[in-house]
């Protein structure tokens, strides 16, 4: 009888144990990251080093990159001929960002 009894006690503290998982509020997982979020920022900052290792490769050659040095390159960026552009891209990036 003794080991009967002990079986059923096993058994009871077990399906305790099971239940007690089934229980856990939400609240206590810690929220994680989208992996999409992060993973395209990962390729984003892929693309953006490699774009400035291919600059620094053709300042440091002397190589041209369709026509430009980097030297024209530079001044280029420096007109802002685009700002207009960026300005609208930006806005509208966040716009839609705040609707999410």
């Amino acid at each position: 009888m003794l080991g009967n009894e002990y079986a059923q006690a096993r058994k009871q503290y077990v399906e305790e144990v099971r239940r007690s998982f089934h229980h856990m509020q939400p609240e206590e997982y810690e929220e994680e990251p989208q992996a999409g979020a992060v993973s395209f920022f990962k390729v984003r900052f892929l693309i953006a080093v490699c774009i400035f290792a291919a600059f620094v490769l053709c300042d440091r050659t002397g190589s041209r990159f369709y026509d430009h040095t980097t030297e024209e390159v530079v001044e280029l960026l420096k007109q802002e001929r685009f700002q207009s552009e960026l300005d609208a891209i930006r806005e509208t990036w966040d716009v839609i960002t705040r609707e999410k």
